[in-house]
């Protein structure tokens, strides 16, 4: 008997708990939902967006020309502030259009845009990168001029014209991956209003020598 009451009670600590237990998940759910629904348009504005995407020939190579809106909140201005690194890694796809066939994909780059806040000199550090091919940096005490860097592509070569068939037509696809920087555990959750990813945006149909 005294072992039944026993594994009776045992059976009903073990019940207790597991009702504590999900009561607790089924909090922090709601916690994390509440802060994801807050988090979703911060401050009301839009969400980010390939705005401009141009294509031009100068001097045998096609350049391509890059604008990104909406990239910068109050939020993401508090955690660069705060010391935490931005970067925009931006996609860029040369296709080559085709009328009845599947479009090909020429050509696909990667070229990253990141910046870091020094509190002691009020100055913001960003750099560009290729792949690993080249590298530029540059400081400014600027804020407009940091998010113009940051949010723009001006000129970056994408093919040489010889290599492309002068008589077929092409376009450039483009989509942004806002702060891609990996972060720690638990960073990784507290920080992820800060990632987002833009669809794909093309540019006009252009050929081997541009728009």
């Amino acid at each position: 008997m005294n072992g039944k009451v026993m594994n009776f009670c045992g059976l009903w600590r073990s019940v207790a708990a597991a009702r504590g237990f999900f009561a607790g998940a089924l909090l922090v759910s709601g916690m994390m939902l509440a802060a994801s629904s807050a988090l979703a348009a911060p401050d009301g504005k839009s969400a980010p967006e390939i705005k401009d995407v141009a294509v031009v020939e100068k001097k045998g190579r096609l350049l391509a020309f890059v604008s990104l809106g909406s990239a910068f909140s109050p939020k993401v201005f508090e955690a660069l502030h705060s010391g935490v690194t931005t970067r925009f890694t931006y996609e860029l796809a040369l296709m080559r259009d085709r009328a009845v066939l599947f479009d090909i994909e020429m050509d696909r780059q990667t070229l990253t845009h990141q910046v870091k806040f020094d509190a002691l000199k009020k100055a913001y550090t960003f750099i560009s990168q290729n792949g690993l091919d080249e590298k530029i940096e540059k400081v400014t005490k600027d804020r407009k001029k940091m998010m113009d860097w940051m949010a723009e592509i001006n000129g970056h070569a994408i093919a040489k014209t010889r290599a492309l068939d002068p008589k077929a037509r092409y376009y450039l696809q483009v989509r942004a991956n806002l702060n891609s920087v990996k972060f720690a555990f638990p960073f990784n959750y507290m920080l992820s209003f800060l990632n987002s990813k833009t669809p794909w945006a093309a540019s006009p149909p252009f050929g081997s020598r541009g728009m």
